[in-house]
């Protein structure tokens, strides 16, 4: 019996020592599962690894190579599809994946100017793949008579040139039908200590937004997999991770709208099982829905403070959500929650999207100032993509709002290949009919410091103390931003530097952002991290560890001149020494450094005041009765458990600023939080000479 070899490939950069994409394959692992029990003549592997893929198609070249198409791997997958064509003309190279555009005319000229492509895939390639691979093997291999063949939902073309599209198929509704990738053993190989599960319990999207893929009505119906099959899933991914790469501490979720569903909730008791089980995950990266908030913190309650609830928004400019046809929760009933999740002792983030058709700058900082003063803990500012697939994209909508768009290399989403460089770009929007680009600049300088000064909570107590005095978080956060500005040190550096990168990373066409790339210094630099990174992402890092001590000088200096506004610094008793205790005990609480040694180690200081237990008994505006009697000596540490997630995660992507831009985004916030404990208790104890009323003897004991 004759059989065919395929390879299955969903391929990630990793040239830079640090991975771009750092989720399991699951996308060909189901192609896999559904061959390997479908068609059994067919011998299929999987890769994720460029270099791999490069070998095993110079040692055995495949009969039939299938690569994924998303906009982080779409540049590399071509260079790979030529590689394979060059070695063996003879092999079918199908691709598919949602990074394609919408029209007919446009989706035939894009296989049109990739001549390494003999059949693009059109929607879901669970069942179609096997069912191309059953085709080409009925016809003994040979693309000449494949080209008789009528292959359905695709645009392939033909061995004189000739391109044809066919109608897509429906959605697979019944989606359980796919052999589970996880229970089969199909993605063993990749629990590798690099790479983290990528899970998926539903597909589908019932919102239209325009800037998303999936708002077009071919996604509208959500199908699920059964949740007895995903809670055997969860245990079984678990179990590998303990065993095989207990450093790997992430679960990435790739549901459009997770915890929505009633089901979700059964889901999460499912993973809260394997915490308690394997110690995994410690982090989950997951969005959550936009309804049914209720059902989503439950959710969030099952994993043990794993998972943030977001509600991503995009806008809050009526027009602009009416242009992109996306309905938002309502501004009260997101305040509600927000203190529902708060008083739950949970996270939430949210989501803006700077260049939407119809934001102004105005109504930009105005739905951030929203969330701010709602209470949201985190917010990521994106900004508008074009996303090919989506509606938002299309020759229509480009032309309708005006869009100015510039290129830009994906942060890490690079590489040299078989002597070739190799660059996967997106396509963003800078400007409007609007906001002009100065105004875009202005949102990504506000978004920087959002992403050093609100992100992850770091300033939370501070904030929650100025509070007290009728400063409203919009206004805390006005003024840090101002003073970024102003500042001529340390901040005011990384600010210049930060907008210097934001200029300098746009360029007008792919091609002159691949030219300028490919000179072998502008190489060298995107290679050592230097220029081409996710600048939020490179910039929270240098704050977090490198800058910490002169970004927590800003933010108390700051509250300061807030405080002092309001007589607060001269109402209050010995107010400077108090304040100097405070600003203090936040550096120190924060874990940071250049070195993985300096960043795990404890600290110790001397102060005057009990911080810990004013924060702990509510932050009153007189902090005089936590003063001691004599400055007592006071350790900053991480817990176990800190101290574990920090150094497995370290242990994965180093202490270098390229690896601690990527680690940032994989680790909870509080991971970094390192607890307070006197050195000598009884002495602190016996220095409070006055304790509030409420104080028990055994809390000052306990102090």
């Amino acid at each position: 019996m004759m059989s065919v070899s395929v390879y299955l490939a969903d391929l990630r950069h990793n040239f830079s020592g640090v991975l771009a994409n750092d989720c399991m394959p699951l996308c060909v692992g189901y192609l896999k599962a559904v061959m390997d029990r479908d068609l059994p003549e067919a011998r299929s592997r999987l890769f994720a690894y460029p270099e791999r893929l490069q070998a095993a198609v110079e040692d055995e070249p495949p009969d039939v190579l299938m690569l994924s198409n998303y906009m982080w791997n779409e540049m590399l997958s071509f260079s790979l599809a030529k590689h394979a064509k060059r070695v063996h003309p003879e092999t079918l190279v199908v691709m598919g994946g949602p990074n394609f555009p919408l029209g007919r005319d446009r989706r035939i000229d894009f296989v049109r100017r990739h001549p390494e492509i003999d059949v693009y895939i059109l929607g879901e390639a669970d069942f179609l793949a096997t069912e191309v691979t059953k085709r080409f093997l009925a016809v003994g291999k040979s693309l000449k008579r494949f080209d008789d063949q009528d292959l359905p939902s695709c645009v392939r073309r033909r061995t004189d040139g000739e391109l044809v599209i066919s109608e897509m198929w429906d959605r697979q509704r019944n989606i359980e039908e796919i052999p589970s990738p996880w229970l089969t053993g199909i993605l063993d190989e990749f629990f590798d200590g690099k790479l983290a599960p990528l899970f998926e319990t539903n597909r589908g999207c019932p919102f239209t937004c325009t800037f998303c893929v999936q708002g077009t009505t071919w996604y509208s119906k959500v199908n699920y997999f059964p949740v007895e099959r995903l809670a055997e899933e969860m245990d079984y991914i678990g179990a590998r991770i303990h065993e095989q790469c207990h450093e790997v501490g992430t679960l990435r979720i790739a549901d459009s709208n997770y915890g929505m569903f009633r089901r979700d909730t059964e889901i999460s008791r499912a993973i809260g099982k394997s915490q308690k089980r394997y110690g995994w995950p410690t982090y989950i990266d997951a969005t959550t829905g936009k309804n049914r908030a209720d059902l989503i913190i439950q959710s969030l309650e099952e994993v043990n403070g794993a998972m943030a609830m977001y509600q991503a928004v995009q806008s809050f400019d009526d027009e602009t959500l009416k242009t992109v046809k996306r309905s938002n929760i309502k501004k009260d009933a997101y305040e509600k929650i927000m203190v529902h999740i708060r008083g739950r002792g949970l996270r939430s983030i949210s989501d803006m999207i700077l260049g939407l058709p119809g934001e102004t700058i105005k109504s930009h900082i105005s739905g951030i100032h929203q969330l701010l003063d709602a209470g949201t803990h985190e917010m990521h500012n994106f900004q508008s993509m074009m996303l090919k697939g989506s509606e938002m994209e299309t020759p229509d909508a480009r032309k309708e709002h005006q869009f100015q768009t510039r290129f830009r290399v994906l942060p890490k989403n690079f590489g040299e290949y078989g002597g070739e460089k190799v660059f996967d770009v997106d396509e963003i929007v800078v400007g409007t009919k609007t906001m002009p680009f100065d105004d875009y600049l202005q949102g990504r300088k506000y978004h920087m410091a959002l992403t050093i000064y609100w992100n992850h909570s770091w300033f939370e107590d501070v904030v929650l103390f100025v509070e007290q005095f009728g400063i409203k978080r919009s206004e805390w956060m006005d003024a840090v931003r101002a003073a970024m500005d102003r500042d001529k040190g340390v901040v005011g550096r990384l600010l210049a530097e930060f907008v210097t990168e934001t200029k300098s990373e746009l360029f007008l066409t792919y091609e002159a952002c691949e030219a300028f790339y490919s000179q072998p210094e502008n190489f060298d630099q995107l290679r050592r991290g230097e220029i081409g990174d996710n600048l939020m992402y490179k910039y929270r890092a240098l704050a977090s560890f490198y800058e910490w001590p002169d970004i927590c000088r800003m933010a108390f200096e700051v509250s300061w001149r807030l405080l002092e506004s309001r007589g607060v610094t001269t109402d209050v008793e010995d107010f400077e020494a108090f304040w100097h205790d405070f600003h203090r005990f936040v550096e120190l609480g924060h874990a940071h450094g250049r070195t993985t040694p300096e960043i795990l180690a404890p600290v110790r200081t001397d102060m005057h005041y009990h911080i810990q237990r004013w924060i702990d008994a509510g932050m009153p505006g007189d902090p005089g009765p936590y003063r001691l009697s004599q400055p007592c000596a006071f350790d900053f540490a991480l817990s176990s458990d800190n101290h574990r997630e920090m150094a497995d995660a370290l242990e994965v992507w180093s202490a270098r600023q390229m690896g601690l831009s990527k680690m940032v985004t994989r680790i909870r916030p509080a991971a970094q939080d390192r607890e307070c404990h006197a050195v000598d208790a009884l002495a602190v104890a016996s220095n409070l000479p006055v304790l509030p009323s409420s104080a028990t003897e055994e809390e000052a004991h306990a102090a």
